[in-house]
């Protein structure tokens, strides 16, 4: 992974300052150039005159965006006076009205090896995720604030139940794998039908062809989603990034997010590599 970039958002929850440390140090780690692709949003307008004359709305609007503009400013500063010359990538930014939208993002995000979206509270994180994840074509690593040290991910568990989404989350790991201490491949059983044999010991086998020792896990569900059973896992288990396939379909129009991958999204207290 050579390529990399970091979405930050300026608005209404400005993308904190530890995500882009936490970036440039993986990016350092990893030998890798760093782009960022920052959502600089707008407020628009109001047109209504009436609620403009009874609450100042202008005023107000223009206000948020004197916000929106500072706090844009100063995650560009921050990159910029942190990162060295020789991994400092791109600037974009993309304008947005109200919140991040993922439509430009995704198109950018195409043209690079991982996209990072921190994950500090913001509220449009799954539209966001879901576009990345499921329309760049790129693997996604969603970053907490406990994965700021930007390490290269000593302990790496990946999730297997021998479909399309995992086959293709365990290629898009590899590069981290091959630097990892430890791997462990981890199925999950019990929650929805797997194959009688999901195949573990032969994607152990191709890991070893990449020199890479995996160990093998066979996890009960115990009543969780196979993504809430992950998440308990790594944390008994002291893994430092977690690799799973990422799932959801198409439902009158919208999408919905597979149970496994609303669970990562919401609860992750880990940095998770998601793939599609």
């Amino acid at each position: 992974m050579r390529d990399l970039l970091l979405h930050l958002s300026s608005y209404p929850k400005p993308t904190p300052g530890w995500a882009v440390l936490a970036a440039i140090s993986a990016a350092d780690a990893w030998e890798a150039r760093l782009s960022v692709a920052l959502g600089h949003v707008h407020v628009p307008r109001v047109s209504n005159f009436l609620a403009d004359a009874l609450v100042d709305a202008k005023k107000a609007i223009a206000a948020e965006n004197a916000k929106s503009d500072c706090q844009a400013k100063a995650l560009l500063e921050t990159f910029a006076s942190e990162i060295g010359p020789e991994r400092r990538g791109d600037e974009i930014l993309i304008e947005c009205g109200w919140t991040a939208t993922a439509r430009e993002l995704v198109r950018r995000a195409r043209r690079y090896d991982l996209t990072i979206l921190p994950k500090y509270g913001q509220p449009d994180l799954n539209p966001i995720a879901e576009g990345l994840i499921f329309e760049s074509g790129r693997p996604v690593l969603l970053l907490p604030e406990r994965g700021g040290a930007g390490h290269r991910f000593a302990a790496i568990t990946i999730g297997w139940d021998g479909s399309r989404a995992a086959a293709r989350a365990l290629g898009d790991s590899l590069p981290l794998c091959r630097q990892a201490e430890s791997v462990e491949l981890v199925a999950v059983t019990g929650e929805k039908g797997l194959p009688a044999d999901p195949g573990l010991n032969d994607i152990r086998h191709h890991l070893a062809t990449h020199d890479v020792d995996a160990s093998l896990v066979e996890l009960p569900a115990q009543g969780l989603d196979a993504g809430s059973a992950l998440l308990r896992h790594c944390a008994d288990a002291g893994a430092d990034l977690l690799v799973m396939g990422a799932y959801g379909h198409s439902r009158l129009r919208e999408f919905v997010l597979g149970g496994a991958t609303r669970s990562v999204l919401a609860a992750a207290e880990i940095p998770v590599l998601l793939s599609h």
